[in-house]
């Protein structure tokens, strides 16, 4: 692979994970965080690291390096929606099954 194409393909490739970064991102800013996490999570699972690219070209360094802090700081935010996913199922699973017939409204956040 040439040095244009290696290059090519990793600002290919790094336009992918940009583009990952944003969806999820938007997804975390629209959704409530129950409904977010898990599809989230499916979505970033289903990411394979390209192969035949070649290592890392030193010019794409500063971008890669930008990438790696956003995946980074989205981990954080989507670590906090499985949280309050988590609390939100073991307040449901801790109310009494007879309660469950009728619509209940609970507050997470106060």
């Amino acid at each position: 692979m040439t040095d244009d194409s290696a290059t090519s393909a990793w600002i290919h490739a790094l336009d992918i994970l940009e583009r990952d970064l944003a969806e999820t991102n938007a997804l975390l800013d629209a959704a409530p965080d129950n409904e977010i996490a898990e599809l989230a999570l499916r979505r970033a699972s289903q990411w394979r690291v390209p192969h035949g690219i070649g290592p890392l070209p030193r010019t794409l360094a500063g971008r890669a390096t930008a990438v790696l802090e956003a995946q980074k700081a989205t981990a954080s935010r989507l670590a906090r929606a499985m949280a309050a996913t988590r609390r939100q199922v073991e307040v449901i699973d801790a109310s009494d099954p007879l309660e469950r017939e009728r619509p209940v409204y609970l507050d997470t956040e106060g």
